[in-house]
């Protein structure tokens, strides 16, 4: 979900909060965090969706109808989470009222409710690694730009390839879009990058090796950290929408 030409001439300062990189380093550390759990215990990745609808072509062709409506599941919980994370984003927005916190807290609530469902296990693995992913669909669609460019932390195809593609435009041109270096822009998507991987492997380590389920209570405690800190921080306005972002 990259586009070279997403970014609006804005002045860097007026980008929200929810646009710092340091925010996105984290989100995409949650969404490591998240993967790492759903990898471990389901065999399977809640937030990178691209091998789950590979998987439902497979399955269907292998006739594994298991694997099948499980891949399947994890589409539509991921589709399903974006979309009513967009209808939550659209109401408060027409009332004038930010979104950022709510979306942070509505994912912490969800992921508690997970996490203490799996210490019971009441519930089977495959059915909160597909909860999991309506999490992060949520998180996907309410936070997805860095100083206005449309990437993905929940997600790491298009990072991957816009890391890459801005580091070779630096040995042609020093600077891109908005008049900003392109090695910057380079290292903000690997940034991300770092993000993702130090939360898979803080949080594959921390469920083998300290507790189970500690991956989980990770990515909720610093997604309490980003709401709490957005909502202390009242110059976060969208200088596109008029709208606030605290």
């Amino acid at each position: 979900m990259i586009e070279s030409n997403s970014i609006e001439s804005a002045p860097k300062s007026n980008f929200p909060l929810m646009e710092n990189k340091k925010i996105g380093f984290i989100l995409a550390f949650c969404a490591g965090l998240m993967n790492a759990w759903t990898f471990f215990h389901a065999q399977t990745f809640a937030t990178v969706q691209s091998g789950n609808v590979i998987q439902v072509g497979y399955r269907l062709v292998e006739g594994n109808w298991t694997a099948f409506w499980f891949a399947l599941s994890s589409v539509v919980a991921f589709g399903l989470g974006s979309a009513l994370c967009g209808v939550l984003m659209s109401t408060l927005l027409k009332e004038g009222r930010a979104f950022s916190s709510v979306v942070l807290w509505s994912e912490c609530i969800l992921l508690f409710i997970i996490t203490v469902l799996a210490f019971f296990s009441t519930i089977s693995v495959n059915f909160l690694a597909v909860a999991i992913s309506f999490v992060a669909g949520m998180q996907g669609n309410a936070f997805h730009k860095d100083h206005g460019m449309l990437y993905g932390n929940v997600a790491v195809t298009f990072v991957v390839q816009m890391a890459f593609n801005f580091l070779a435009q630096s040995f042609f041109k020093k600077n891109g879009i908005n008049g900003d270096s392109n090695l910057m822009w380079s290292g903000i998507f690997f940034f991300v990058l770092f993000g993702f991987a130090c939360g898979g492997a803080l949080g594959f380590f921390c469920d083998k090796n300290i507790g189970d389920n500690m991956s989980l209570i990770i990515a909720i405690f610093s997604l309490m950290i980003i709401a709490i800190f957005s909502r202390k921080n009242k110059s976060d306005s969208d200088p596109r929408t008029g709208a606030t972002f605290v």
